[in-house]
């Protein structure tokens, strides 16, 4: 009955990103439908499932499918896709030039390098770095989630800040136009080999603002640099509006910009690298609490101490996955070396997600309208942080020093 209310079609185009569980986004560069005149430039559409590398050809044939009014199409729809293909047959060809081809190839080395360690320790290197978590199953997810881990899984702004991190340290002898060149060349490609998550959107065009901050001489506000941020984003994409990932990447970062350092400052018999990373998880997880609440009816009370636990071992093992993605795609036996050496850290996040997951207690079951009595605090909170800062001068960073508006 299907076939016969909707055309079966033909498309000819190109992949443009995969997201998620709402499948992959193609270009329909060419759809000819049955009954009806072959369409060129017909938009974006949404195939189900993990399909072909953006950048990549793709061919499908099937039914073409009106989006729906539930959640899950709605969701789709905010991404740009104008249909969804229910296809019958597929086929594909990776990126054959260009920064996609290079972007295929470490993603491709960062697998095959990965592949001969443990199972989990590999999807773990590989979620970390790019956010495939295909190959996890539902029982680590589950404790990761209840350890509040969940986002080392999915590739966010930690991930950007490591990156123009080691690209500073690399490039620090380098004259300052060069090297903000390079860090933001090295940012582009960053993204490009993960794809365009909302949050590591956000955060890299954070670190735009920041490049171009340094290269007129100045130090971006870090909530001015949100801000301008989430604008463009917006401005760009209307539909992230609606993203809970920018939410909770948006609400993470204030959280470490308001109150990182204040928390540090109060921890004082603690080393200064340990109570800033102590600051910034709670920090972090006052601010996203109500978020998380509304959208999963479920709180972690373990979280705070899981994520300071792993935090030591989340930036080695990030730059490791890159460095072994980026070797592996020129030489499979040198990025199995890298990823040997990253696996040690891997190892101790699932150690902690693991130990700190299990037990019954590591999280509770709340209300989805908790959410918002938990918002009347934390905003209260934010506003008297903000209000004081005000008066007390420029707004600290999260190293503890003053920072000045750009511009």
């Amino acid at each position: 009955m299907l076939s016969k209310e909707v055309p079966e079609c033909a498309l000819r185009g190109a992949v443009l990103e995969h997201v998620g569980g709402l499948g992959t986004l193609v270009s329909a560069d060419r759809l000819a439908c049955d009954d009806y005149a072959p369409l060129t430039n017909g938009g974006p559409v949404i195939l189900e499932g993990t399909v072909g590398q953006p950048g990549g050809a793709i061919r499908a044939r099937g039914l073409l499918l009106p989006l729906r009014e539930d959640p899950f199409d709605i969701a789709r729809g905010h991404l740009g896709a104008q249909a969804a293909l229910h296809a019958s047959d597929v086929s594909t060809n990776p990126p054959s030039s260009g920064a996609h081809y290079v972007a295929a190839k470490v993603r491709s080395g960062l697998t095959r390098s990965t592949d001969p360690l443990d199972a989990h320790t590999g999807a773990l290197i590989r979620g970390l770095t790019i956010g495939d978590t295909r190959a996890f199953d539902e029982r680590v997810l589950e404790t990761f989630r209840r350890a509040g881990l969940s986002h080392l899984l999915a590739v966010s702004g930690s991930n950007v800040a490591v990156v123009l991190a080691t690209a500073g340290l690399l490039l620090r002898r380098v004259a300052l136009v060069t090297r903000l060149l390079l860090a933001a060349s090295a940012l582009s490609f960053f993204v490009l080999v993960v794809g365009p998550e909302p949050s590591v959107l956000r955060a890299a065009v954070m670190g735009g603002i920041g490049l171009a901050a340094l290269a007129w001489g100045e130090r971006a506000e870090p909530l001015q640099a949100l801000g301008v941020a989430l604008t463009i984003l917006l401005l760009v994409r209307p539909g992230m509006l609606f993203s809970v990932g920018l939410h909770l990447s948006a609400a993470a970062t204030a959280g470490i910009v308001l109150w990182a350092d204040p928390l540090a400052r109060r921890l004082r018999g603690l080393p200064r690298p340990l109570a800033l990373a102590l600051g910034a998880t709670l920090g972090a997880q006052f601010a996203v609490a109500p978020i998380v609440v509304v959208v999963f009816g479920e709180a972690s009370l373990i979280a705070p101490l899981a994520n300071v636990l792993a935090f030591p071992a989340v930036a080695p093992a990030t730059v490791l996955g890159l460095a072994a993605g980026t070797v592996g795609a020129a030489s499979v036996p040198l990025g199995m070396a890298v990823a040997y050496v990253a696996a040690p850290f891997a190892r101790w996040i699932l150690v902690v997600g693991n130990a700190l997951g299990e037990p019954r207690w590591a999280s509770i079951e709340v209300g989805h309208s908790w959410g918002w009595v938990l918002a009347v605090p934390v905003l209260a909170t934010a506003v008297r942080t903000l209000m004081r800062n005000r008066g007390d001068g420029p707004t600290r960073g999260p190293e503890g020093g003053p920072t000045k508006p750009a511009g």
